[in-house]
């Protein structure tokens, strides 16, 4: 799994400081799992695919992503800091 730190890490480290379990994910045997699930008491999942800034998700990631929405996640592609952290706020 690719580490984007200077993303992934920041917002991470934001979420947990408001509250919330923060968990990388993979799937085995299968690619494209989004990167980092989070988790608060009484709240939906939040599940993020992190990437470079202005970067897309490749075509297996846009699969898993478009796949675990349809069956309800909250799922989101982040690029940046500011939009991370605006997902916990």
């Amino acid at each position: 799994m690719a580490e984007i730190p200077h993303v992934q890490n920041p917002v991470t480290a934001y979420a947990k400081s408001k509250g919330w379990l923060a968990r990388r994910v993979q799937f085995i045997g299968r690619n494209g799992c989004p990167d980092s699930w989070f988790f608060k008491r009484k709240r939906r999942p939040i599940v993020i695919e992190f990437k470079d800034f202005g970067k897309e998700p490749n075509e297996q990631q846009m699969r898993q992503i478009k796949l675990l929405r349809e069956y309800g996640l909250d799922v989101h592609v982040i690029d940046n800091y500011e939009d991370g952290c605006a997902l916990f706020d």
